[in-house]
């Protein structure tokens, strides 16, 4: 056992270390014996595998039924009524018999349940076995008996009930954004979520994803509706919230000319005027290694033709532009856009960390992969026009629209050998065409975006969330205007002698326009003379004119193009 563990070791991730580990204290408590010889050989994985003695003793506990030794901060249970014997974190199920027990590893971020009872519940379509063990993952739905479900979402905000320093609600109530030449964003959408979240918003192009998102954010204010954090409505008293919402957009919004460090840096020095260097370089370097950033933090940044760092660190860097002073509400737009699969996922792990230390954070997003899919809490899905199709649990939406068009397998919503869901189907059914006689698709849809929404809105059920009163609290302490002009003028400088040739250009440019000048009114007032005098030059009037109106204009030209330049990152800044 001890020359197997050495030799896999090397090869399996932490996550597969502890499910190994849960599998061998599964197969020993189906055996009935939790004698010496069986428990050496999980000592031995535990010890090879490096796995803490704490993460050890609660998985022993749970499988042992050790009422005295099982913790709330690994434990949950779901039943009736709390058996007061058991220190666990409770959930209460009215209708269900007997109890699911659950345990969060939360070293790795992973959970795993059993049921004991006699009830038929299903998790993602599938039937549960009584007593077996059986990871909770992302994006998970138990289906219990009488149509009642427990959410992923659920058994995640329960464990951080204790965590979380400050609460937070956030309430769409009956948007709508109409544009000036009359056409729809969105209509009529009202949704109600609490920190702690990964929520997803999905649809077609022109379905309104990114205007939802602008709502949301503040950017763009609604038609009609209310948007509230808190109760506090995020237009009217927008003041109340500063610094709590942080917005990332599709493009990477980074200064080329400056390296990874000198963008975090700066960036830093405009959200906490409270700091000192020592502090600023302390917060901005583990944000560097918390987003696998610090190896790469002296290189410079470059641009699309010119990548100097890969795809996947500008979007990672750009998350931490805004990440770096952890706003309780985050808003993406894209993350994935351009990026391979691996960086996608890699992206959206990090997204889904944050959601799991008590952030609630909304993420647009365009045919997402199964393991992607997974990870949020909550999909809202968009039709064409700014109709809400659907708001609720990924798997179950996948099962919603299968039922809808009448599938035979609209109760299963994942494959039940790997587990995969495919999320393009959502919209294979939204976007189906009719057919004609030759089986050849028109033109017209088979249900136009105005029936789905009426469809969800005759099943869709009232979000049941917390409300909180309380001011957020934010962490962002802007510097002075003085210090802010004097930061954007430095790191401005900074970006212009990075870049030689433009310094190179910009220096020449005013004496080159000036010999040019100086040769085209060159006059020698007598024809015959060969000598050429300053002071008897009739054009000096026209020359000194005519150089203060090139510098003019040299001065124009070059600041505006700063302007034109900067403005999104000003923007995004603001």
């Amino acid at each position: 056992i001890l020359g197997v563990c050495k030799t896999i070791n090397k090869t399996l991730r932490k996550k597969q270390k502890i499910l190994t580990l849960m599998y061998l204290f599964e197969l020993i408590e189906l055996s009935g014996s939790f004698a010496s010889k069986n428990m050496d050989i999980i000592y031995t994985v535990s010890a090879v595998f490096r796995i803490t003695p704490s993460v050890f003793k609660a998985a022993e506990a749970y499988f042992r039924h050790d009422k005295k030794k099982l913790d709330s901060s690994f434990y949950l249970e779901v039943s009736k009524a709390k058996d007061e014997t058991v220190d666990s974190k409770f959930l209460e199920a009215h209708d269900l018999e007997g109890k699911i027990s659950i345990l969060r590893i939360a070293s790795s971020n992973q959970y795993f349940f059993r049921y004991i009872g006699t009830e038929d519940i299903y998790v993602n379509g599938l039937p549960v076995i009584e007593k077996r063990l059986y990871p909770f993952a992302n994006g998970a739905t138990i289906r219990l008996s009488k149509g009642h479900h427990l959410y992923y979402s659920d058994v995640t905000t329960s464990f951080l009930e204790g965590e979380k320093k400050s609460r937070l609600s956030f309430e769409v109530d009956n948007v709508t954004v109409r544009f000036p030449d009359g056409n729809y964003g969105v209509r009529n959408v009202s949704f109600k979520q609490n920190d702690g979240r990964l929520v997803g918003i999905m649809g077609s192009s022109g379905s309104g994803k990114t205007t939802m998102l602008n709502t949301l954010s503040g950017i763009v204010k609604p038609t009609s509706g209310t948007v509230r954090v808190n109760s506090i409505d995020i237009f009217d008293e927008s003041e109340k919230l500063d610094g709590i919402f942080g917005y990332i957009p599709q493009d990477d919004l980074l200064i080329e000319e400056l390296t990874v460090y000198q963008n975090l840096y700066y960036n830093a020095k405009l959200c906490f005027d409270n700091l000192d260097e020592k502090e600023i370089d302390d917060i901005v370097s583990k944000t560097l290694v918390s987003l696998g950033l610090y190896e790469i933090q002296d290189l410079t940044v470059g641009n699309v033709m010119n990548k100097l760092i890969s795809g996947g660190q500008r979007k990672r860097l750009n998350i931490a532009l805004e990440l770096i002073r952890e706003p309780s509400v985050l808003f993406v737009d894209e993350p994935t856009s351009g990026l391979s699969s691996r960086d996608s996922e890699n992206v959206m792990d990090l997204l889904r960390e944050l959601a799991g230390r008590g952030k609630l954070i909304m993420v647009v997003i365009h045919q997402p992969s199964s393991y992607i899919f997974k990870m949020f809490d909550q999909i809202i899905v968009f039709d064409t026009g700014g109709y809400l199709a659907y708001k609720g649990n990924p798997v179950e939406a996948v099962m919603y629209f299968k039922s809808e068009d009448l599938q035979v397998n609209s109760s299963i919503g994942e494959c039940a050998q790997c587990g995969n869901v495919n999320s393009e189907v959502i919209f294979d059914i939204i976007e189906a065409r009719v057919v004609d006689e030759y089986g050849n698709e028109t033109q017209k849809r088979k249900v136009i975006p105005a029936k789905w929404a009426k469809r969800f809105g005759a099943v869709n059920k009232a979000d049941k969330i917390e409300l909180h009163k309380e001011q957020p609290k934010s962490t962002l302490k802007r510097p002075s205007w003085f210090k802010q002009i004097k930061l954007y003028a430095l790191r401005d400088m900074l970006a212009k002698l990075s870049n030689k040739q433009y310094v190179l250009l910009v220096l020449s440019e005013a004496p080159i326009l000036g010999f040019m000048l100086a040769y085209l009114v060159r006059y020698i007032a007598n024809p015959n003379s060969k000598v050429y005098i300053f002071r008897e030059n009739e054009n000096i009037d026209i020359y000194i004119f005519m150089s203060v109106i090139v510098l003019l204009f040299l001065g124009l030209i070059l600041s505006a193009e700063e302007i034109f330049k900067d403005r999104q990152l000003l923007k995004r800044e603001r």
